[in-house]
């Protein structure tokens, strides 16, 4: 199947099942698609907590359960196989040079040098941080690297980095965001991007198209972060696919994370049970105020309890909460509500990839249209992170 006829059967699917991942349980806990689909929603609600933490961690087990009493979802499950990316190269060891890189960022960076390949042309690394991608890349396949970072402190960094393993890795601190950055990207080149984010990426690949690069690896992330409201596909068939999305509906495509520690996961948990008490107790007391949400928390004040949580988050808001509140009652509360919203969360979550795949395609496409010959693959296992698909692009000549 082609990357156009794929793009176009995906978008006719996320069409087609639009209700179950544009409604938003963290807004509705009692969505319209409930009474569309009765049958699943008893299925996700009548969810054991063991069956909800295994298929968070595998969307397509809970695509292939719920296909079975909504047959429509198993056309998508055929559309989100990608092949894993050929490795033209085993692994490094960590050596002192990479020492302090945290192991799972580490595993990342491995896995996409492994799958690039050896460059035709020196490298261009966009978004480079200190410049570890495009360091190893230098080492491995023997070649001029030269790092983009707007953090001038990273540029310094990732120089004297450079500098100790006699790497030719050269930094230009530049936003990657403005127009000027266009000079540092070269037809006789190959440009690399690990992660970068929404319009990051996006202006790599504009600027490549544009001045005719030699060839492109870019694994895309954050889509969600741009300066549009709304997403305005690439491609002309993406464009012609006619699939709206807000920015708000990007950020399903990222929402699938790594298992995160036994740790981490009960304080989310507790987290989200306190702000949805937090939210209930609003809507009684200050039912105008239930839309302002609760800001970001430091994870040690969850240990002053569900009470002392409420009235943090009250102060913040500037919200009197008064002395009479039934606490016990109003934390139950919030715990029913994170019971309910996890098990709807569920059907949404399973579009995560497809939505993911559907932006991917549409950058696939798109430099297709522009001359380019495009592979998509996975580089590395969604253990390692979720975020693992590659686009490699070789400009025909």
């Amino acid at each position: 199947m082609s990357h156009h006829s794929r793009l176009q059967r995906l978008a006719d699917q996320l069409n087609a099942h639009q209700s179950l991942w544009r409604a938003n349980p963290f807004r509705d806990l009692t969505p319209a698609w409930i009474q569309q689909h009765p049958q699943l929603a008893h299925q996700v609600l009548s969810l054991d907590d063991a069956t909800v933490a295994h298929l968070e961690q595998h969307p397509e087990q809970a695509l292939a359960r719920f296909a079975d009493v909504l047959p429509t979802l198993g056309q998508l499950a055929p559309l989100l196989a990608v092949p894993v990316a050929e490795e033209h190269a085993a692994a490094p060891r960590q050596g002192r040079q990479f020492a302090h890189i945290p192991g799972r960022k580490w595993q990342q960076i491995t896995a996409f040098v492994g799958a690039l390949g050896q460059p035709k042309a020196p490298v261009l690394e966009w978004c480079a941080g200190k410049g570890h991608l495009g360091r190893l890349i230098s080492q491995q396949c023997e070649v001029a690297v030269t790092s983009l970072e707007w953090d001038q402190i990273l540029c310094q960094e990732g120089e004297q980095l450079a500098l100790r393993a006699a790497l030719p890795q050269q930094f230009v601190c530049a936003d990657a965001l403005t127009p000027e950055t266009a000079n540092a990207v070269k037809p006789t080149q190959h440009a690399v991007a690990l992660h970068a984010c929404g319009d990051l990426h996006a202006s790599l690949i504009r600027h490549a198209i544009k001045r005719g690069t030699q060839g492109l690896t870019i694994s895309p992330c954050c889509y969600h972060l741009t300066a549009q409201s709304h997403y305005r596909p690439f491609s002309r068939q993406g464009q012609a696919c006619q699939l709206a999305l807000s920015r708000d509906e990007l950020r399903i495509a990222v929402q699938e994370t790594a298992t995160a520690p036994a740790r981490v996961q009960r304080l989310r948990a507790t987290e989200m049970a306190f702000r949805l008490g937090y939210q209930a107790l609003i809507e009684r007391l200050a039912p105008e105020r239930r839309d302002e949400g609760v800001p970001s928390c430091p994870k040690a004040l969850l240990g002053q309890g569900f009470e002392g949580f409420c009235r943090w988050a009250a102060e913040r808001k500037s919200v009197t909460l008064g002395e009479d509140v039934d606490w016990p009652h109003w934390q139950r509360e919030g715990e029913q509500r994170w019971h309910r919203l996890r098990r709807l969360s569920l059907v949404r979550a399973v579009f995560a990839r497809p939505l993911e795949l559907f932006l991917v395609l549409d950058r696939v496409c798109f430099l297709v249209e522009q001359g380019y010959h495009v592979t998509l693959s996975r580089f590395t296992d969604r253990a390692v992170t979720p975020r693992n698909l590659l686009i490699q692009a070789e400009l025909r000549r």
